[in-house]
Order: structure tokens, then sequence, then C-alpha cells
């Protein structure tokens, strides 16, 4: 007698199984609380998330907030200047010990009882020490794993996970380059969808040529070569020669966008380099912290390429939002999917 098959498991009516090939997740996979609420502990928990730049802690002492999943963490540099992490959680009671961004003089302390930490995470201080009955020695804060690639700083809470180098794939070959161009600027948005959304849409070139006109014009078509890795995947395309300084090979411009598991969209093309986080806030909201660097030669092309990413996000962030209401339609089935353009 064959046993019976053992039947997916279910959050909020959706069964957790991997879609038939060609076909998308359900609706509920993006309008369901439960799912979002599962999805922080067993994707972004564990993986490697980008969390700050090199920018935003560089000397001994400074430090940056962030979240991963639900868990809050600490990036700083010790007094030796060398970057390091830890779950931002007091191993008194779990209260959180640091907020935003700053610099610590030489310790940590918790602002609810004051047991202060070494910038190494060494437990320091504890008032009334001779009240407890425990090993100091092992409540060190809890550190987390750090990598760091260009000018991204990542972090990963899970010591399980695979190597931040296998995590990045390709993306790594370009860290030296990355590291060396200049800040440009940044830009914020927020908005009411569900952050898979967003990143499918950029990982969707079925769409370019139907919602954006400048990008559209910018590219070459039918010269996109796409690759996937374990954890990230990135496409190759001809930059149009029209949008190239007269000293410039043809051949060699090209524009690199990718992804990397599950919420960097990270854009390297000649001169330049920008990035967009996805960051998930609720069910139907995110974030979006986008963040450009450039060389001192495309300097001079910093306002013409703001521009032009403002208006290719507001394109996205428009079929993005229509995306979203549709899927709240009651009855909707699960959509389907290009074999190719849609990867």
């Amino acid at each position: 007698m064959q046993p019976n098959p053992v039947p997916d498991p279910m959050i909020d009516g959706l069964a957790l199984a991997v879609p038939a090939p060609g076909h998308n997740l359900p609706p509920a996979a993006f309008t369901s609380r439960d799912v979002f609420e599962v999805e922080q502990r067993a994707i972004f928990a564990k993986s490697w998330i980008h969390v700050c730049d090199l920018r935003d802690v560089p000397a001994p002492g400074s430090f940056m907030t962030a979240q991963i999943g639900r868990s809050p963490i600490i990036i700083l540099r010790d007094r030796a200047g060398e970057l390091r992490g830890f779950l931002n959680a007091c191993r008194h009671r779990g209260a959180q010990l640091l907020d935003g961004s700053g610099t610590c003089d030489k310790q940590i302390k918790c602002p609810y009882h004051a047991w202060s930490y070494g910038l190494d995470g060494k437990l320091l201080g504890v008032p009334y020490r001779d009240e407890f009955d425990c090993n100091f020695d092992e409540l060190r804060l809890v550190p987390v794993r750090v990598g760091v690639v260009g000018p991204m700083i990542f972090a990963c809470i899970d010591p399980t996970a695979p190597a931040f180098e296998t995590w990045v794939g390709g993306l790594a070959a370009y860290g030296t380059a990355l590291e060396a161009m200049d800040f440009a600027w940044e830009k914020t948005y927020e908005l009411e969808a569900n952050w898979k959304i967003f990143v499918e849409n950029a990982n969707d070139g079925y769409h370019v040529q139907f919602v954006h006109d400048v990008l559209t014009d910018a590219l070459v078509p039918d010269t996109d070569v796409t690759t996937l890795e374990p954890h990230s995947a990135y496409t190759f395309a001809n930059i149009n020669p029209a949008y190239l300084p007269p000293d410039k090979d043809p051949a060699d411009a090209k524009i690199r966008f990718g992804h990397i598991f599950p919420n960097l969209i990270p854009v390297i093309s000649p001169g330049d380099f920008t990035y967009i986080r996805v960051d998930p806030i609720a069910h139907d909201r995110l974030r979006l912290f986008v963040r450009s660097y450039d060389t001192p030669e495309a300097a001079d092309f910093r306002e013409l390429r703001k521009a032009a990413f403002e208006h290719t996000t507001k394109q996205d962030i428009a079929v993005v939002l229509r995306t979203m209401r549709g899927l709240y339609a009651e009855g909707l089935p699960a959509g389907v999917l290009a074999s190719e353009l849609e990867i």
C-alpha cells in the first residue's frame, strides 16, 4: 500500500508549495499578514542582507543600526577600526542598546539597567554584580556575520547560511572598482505595496518596452543576456551608442542589472553604480532606500542620471501600486509568467 502523500503546510489558507512552471505565487502570498511574518523568519533571518555602507561607519567607534527580519542589529567599527556586527539587544533583559547612527566613545551602555559592553562585544560593567549568579564571561553581545562588497556592508544573523562570497556571486568581482567610486546621491521612497512585487518588477524585462521611455531608449534591443546564480542573478545589456562619449567603444558599454536575494537591486554601468534596497515594512508597505556612486569622470552627469532614475522609478512605482491593488481581487487565481522575459 502506498502511503498517503503529506499535504503541503498552510499559512493563512495558502499552501507552501513551489508554483508550477510558468505560474506565479497566488495573490495571498502578496496580501497576507501571516505570510509576511513568516517571510521575516524564513527568508530575511536566513539571508545575507545589505544593511548600510562603509560611509556610514567611517571611523573607530562609528555605528549604524539596522534590522534583519525582526532582529535589530548593530554594525560598528571597534577601537582598531575593524568592522563588527552584533544583535542590538542587551544580554540582561534584551533591551535595544542603540538607535540610529552615531559614535560610541569606548563602550555601549544599555539605557535600561546600565550594563556596558566594549566595542568588541565583551561585557564590561554590571551594576550590583554580586546580585547575579551567572558567568559574566559568557554574556558577550551576540555576534552577527559581516561581509563587504564595494561600498556596501551586508550582515547575516544565521550562522549556517552560505558564505558571503557564495551569496553575492559575480558581484564580488566589482568590489574594488565600486569601492573607489565617490558618493553621488541618495533617495528614499515609501509605498503601499508588498516588497516582493517591487523585487519581481526589477527582475522583469517584459514590462520595460511598455512602461519605460528613457530606459528603453538607453538600451539596445535584444542584447540582454541573463545569468542565474544560487542566490543572485544579473543581466547585461548594451547601451545605446547615442548615450556614449565619442571616445567610448560601444562594444564595451554595457549596463549590468542585478538582484541579490532577497531584496537588493544593484545596477552597474560605465562610471556609476546605483542600488535599490527594498525594505519590507508590512505585508502592504515597503521602503526603497537608494544610493548612487560614480567616478570623477562621470560626476558631471550626476543630475542627469538622478533625473533619469527618478523618472524611471516613478514609472515602476506606478505599475507596482497598480499590481498591489489588483491582487486584492477576491477569487483571482495565480498569474502566469513568461519563460525568459520574467526570470
